[in-house]
């Protein structure tokens, strides 16, 4: 497919440059004409060669493009032995992050998981979210849940001080008895 500014590659050829994502443009038809795909040959390229350059609007948030094959190998050690560590130590997992923090974590447990890993039999801690919200109930409901037990807290927080994950850690928090002092033990965890 030829266009202005170059062309799309046949489907072999993209399959051959090695590329992490695939356009598969039969799932297109019914959304995109031939054309429409034509006429943003130049306007993809050029995004892509800004994502596989780091350059361009938003190059700071593309650490991802080389993650599997750049990364802190170590970094990973550690995580692997956290994990082991909280499997060991802890009934119960609670993850506490917003936003991406919170998805990611959510997202990656549930995709390895499923969604019910918490109902259904597990070879885990169970795993509990907080800071997701504002909510008082929630936050007393899962206090509810961990008191009296063995649990890891992990802190997930990109940019540092955010309400919503805060909360849970004020020292002046009602439910730093269970967190700090309750009958089971805390493990405290914190990734930024």
């Amino acid at each position: 497919m030829k266009t202005a500014g170059g062309s799309f590659p046949a489907a072999e050829e993209r399959s051959q440059q090695n590329m992490a994502m695939k356009l598969t443009e039969k799932y297109l038809a019914p959304f995109v004409a031939p054309w429409e795909l034509t006429g943003m040959a130049p306007m993809v390229a050029a995004a892509a060669k800004q994502v596989e350059e780091g350059c361009g609007l938003g190059n700071d948030f593309l650490g991802w493009v080389h993650l599997p094959t750049q990364h802190d190998k170590e970094e990973v050690v550690r995580i692997k032995a956290a994990a082991e560590r909280i499997k060991k130590d802890s009934q119960v997992l609670v993850v506490i992050g917003i936003g991406g923090s919170y998805l990611g974590a959510r997202s990656a447990i549930e995709l390895m998981k499923g969604p019910f890993y918490n109902s259904l039999g597990k070879d885990g801690p169970q795993i509990l979210f907080a800071g997701c919200n504002i909510s008082s109930s929630y936050m007393s409901q899962l206090l509810a849940l961990v008191e009296g037990k063995d649990f890891s807290v992990n802190i997930i927080s990109k940019s540092g001080p955010t309400t919503e994950p805060a909360l849970p850690c004020l020292p002046q928090a009602p439910h730093r008895k269970i967190w700090g002092e309750g009958s089971g033990k805390a493990h405290l965890l914190h990734h930024r």
